[in-house]
């Protein structure tokens, strides 16, 4: 089943949802707490007292600035998925080829969701999930249902530029998304032994081969 057929009732939220004051001092020193935290007792073992500890502040300030730990973990992702999706946003202009612009964004992509804090993140929010499935769908529509909007959005664009020919360009994101990172995550959540960088190179290549032969145009065929 697709991202985009089973998560449609998914609420996306907005790309500062991380919080107006993100650049207060302060706020950072916190969240740079949390994170700290997070990596080293887990989510849920993880309490306020616990953060204000690691960021030296009273908890009372922690209150000013969050209501509880799951809205800090909530802030931190949103900010690393903010980083990830500002870069599909300035990669995928459609000024160049659309093989060699989808290559680097899926590139972009995987190095970003390796990364081994994010991998923590995931793993310790698919723990966490039953207890918070609230701020598990929070997270869902932050990450991974964010990221097929942009990639639809610029299928859509590609498809003006007649490069691409897409039906439904938000379910072709969704396809791109799963037919990128197929095993990859699974791997890395598993620990695995990562795939080398020229294993990764080779993968992208084949793989968006893969989807451009589904989508390009038939006058033109494949970039």
């Amino acid at each position: 089943m697709s991202e985009k057929t089973s998560n449609t009732d998914v609420s996306l939220p907005a790309d500062n949802a991380a919080g107006e004051d993100e650049d207060n001092p302060k706020q950072q020193q916190i969240l740079d707490g949390a994170r700290k935290m997070f990596l080293s007792k887990g989510f849920e073992g993880t309490s306020m007292q616990d953060v204000a500890r690691a960021a030296k502040v009273s908890k009372g300030t922690l209150y000013v600035y969050f209501d509880n730990k799951e809205s800090m973990f909530n802030a931190l992702v949103l900010k690393e998925c903010g980083r990830m999706h500002e870069t599909v946003r300035r990669i995928g202009v459609g000024v160049g080829p659309v093989e060699e612009e989808l290559c680097l964004i899926a590139r972009r992509m995987i190095e970003a969701l390796l990364e081994r804090e994010v991998l923590a993140a995931m793993r310790m929010m698919i723990g966490a999930a039953e207890t918070f499935p609230d701020l598990a769908r929070n997270i869902y529509a932050a990450g991974p249902m964010r990221t097929i909007l942009l990639l639809g959005e610029y299928f859509e664009l590609r498809c003006s530029q007649g490069d691409l020919l897409i039906d439904d360009c938000k379910e072709a994101g969704a396809e791109f998304v799963d037919l990128l990172l197929a095993g990859l995550q699974r791997r890395a959540l598993l620990m695995v032994p990562p795939f080398t960088d020229a294993e990764i190179d080779a993968l992208v290549k084949r793989r968006v081969s893969r989807f451009l032969a589904a989508y390009a145009p038939p006058d033109t065929g494949k970039e």
